[in-house]
């Protein structure tokens, strides 16, 4: 990917393509957590799987090295639990994959741009792709910012995104269409936060949700990490979310490259 808009490829700060066929494990690690903490749902997982710690909520998946892949290009995927791939297949009907920088790489308190190049899973039975950040390790204030989120309810799903960022004044949300078709090929998303300021999204370049600081929305430098995930939607998500069924096949978020510029 060329550089973004206002920024120059000395500004570069992080870059993974994801070549080869392993992991650049000085850059990522294949567990959910934030702050230092692995999720392990409240001491149920042991490692290396982990989770939300609230399983079986909004959430069918629990998360699995097994499901990561890299061959020039990173590939997480979702599929029904059994046995054979995990002790938690009772418990777990969906096994998936995570990567984050958790306690690898933490963006600048100062602002940032993430861009990550993707092509999304089908997204209409249940299906929920995500790019989001959590603080690392240093701590700080939790203000969790999702960028992107896929598969919420709409004519057509594959073409709405998802964004919010969980500010001090309360969750600021959107739901909108990006007017493309997100599983039929790689889009850029990108995701530019300026403390004190903005936080704006873009698909291909292009702005599609801001929040502003201008609206009485306090917006905090922390330091945050990056997450790219493939999660299922439970049935207590269905007011919004697609829904898995037993026809449900697994589905795969491709990823080409992930860079942050400072």
């Amino acid at each position: 990917m060329s550089a973004p808009a206002g920024y120059t490829s000395r500004q570069m700060i992080f870059d993974d393509q994801f070549s080869g066929t392993r992991l650049d494990t000085s850059k990522w690690t294949t567990y959910l957590g934030a702050s230092a903490i692995r999720w392990d749902s409240n001491g149920t997982l042991r490692r290396p799987y982990s989770g939300p710690n609230l399983p079986l909520t909004n959430q069918l998946e629990m998360f699995a090295p097994n499901q990561v892949a890299v061959d020039n290009g990173l590939t997480l995927t979702a599929r029904r639990n059994t046995p054979a791939l995990s002790p938690y297949a009772a418990a777990y009907p969906w096994i998936s994959g995570v990567v984050t920088t958790e306690g690898k790489f933490t963006l600048p308190t100062s602002g940032w741009y993430v861009q990550v190049k993707a092509e999304m899973p089908d997204q209409s039975q249940g299906m929920w792709p995500a790019i989001w950040f959590l603080p690392g390790p240093s701590g700080g204030p939790v203000n969790e910012l999702d960028g992107y989120e896929g598969g919420w309810t709409g004519s057509d799903p594959n073409q709405i995104m998802h964004s919010d960022y969980f500010a001090d004044q309360g969750q600021q949300q959107d739901a909108y269409g990006v007017g493309q078709d997100v599983t039929s090929g790689y889009h850029i998303y990108g995701f530019r936060f300026i403390p004190g300021k903005s936080i704006t999204a873009y698909f291909d370049g292009r702005q599609v949700w801001p929040v502003r600081a201008s609206s009485g929305i306090t917006i905090t430098g922390e330091p945050y990490e990056i997450i790219l995930e493939l999660q299922v939607a439970a049935q207590q998500a269905s007011g919004r979310h697609t829904m898995t069924t037993s026809a449900t096949p697994s589905a795969s978020m491709q990823v080409a490259e992930v860079q942050a510029y400072s």
